[in-house]
């Protein structure tokens, strides 16, 4: 009887394994993509939405910067979405996080980061987070698509993919 009193905290500890991360960088490291009606012609004369994103109409790409303290540089890494406009149905964004090898074997970002996500913003519903998949190939990247969703003739809007970088804690 003694034992298996004894047995019962050990499994109950085991069993409580859930994972905490902190998060590395910063919560403005955000690509911004346009949503628009099928059919609206984003480089028609007289349209200057184009200017509400950085880079081509194709492409984004941001630095992700780190949270004060963690490693000896600012910039940690680079993210990248494709395209960055669309209607709301059918199109796919692909988003890429590349992380910065430092070469060190303490304070390397690759090393450091357990976990990449993107936080879905769009306005008009709650917050969503997604997980990416790191590269098998090459730790430091990690990648995922991303579809849209709304009435294709009527949906006109600017979401924000907002990166996280996360650290596992033990």
């Amino acid at each position: 009887m003694a034992r298996s009193l004894l047995l019962l905290p050990l499994l109950l500890a085991s069993c409580t394994n859930e994972v905490t991360y902190e998060r590395l960088n910063l919560d403005e490291d955000c690509l911004t993509v346009i949503l628009a009606p099928e059919g609206d012609d984003d480089d028609s004369a007289g349209d200057d939405d184009d200017s509400a994103i950085e880079g081509s109409a194709d492409q984004q790409t941001i630095d992700l910067r780190s949270q004060p303290g963690f490693f000896d540089r600012d910039v940690i890494g680079a993210a990248t979405v494709t395209p960055t406009r669309g209607p709301a149905v059918d199109t796919r964004f692909f988003l890429s996080v590349v992380m910065t090898d430092t070469g060190m074997a303490t304070g390397n970002p690759v090393d450091a980061t357990d976990r990449v996500s993107v936080i879905v913003d769009n306005g008009s519903v709650s917050l969503t987070e997604f997980d990416l998949d790191r590269s098998p190939a090459d730790p430091a990247r990690w990648a995922m698509e991303l579809g849209t969703g709304g009435d294709a003739a009527v949906t006109e809007r600017t979401d924000l993919l907002c990166v996280a970088l996360y650290a596992e804690i033990e």
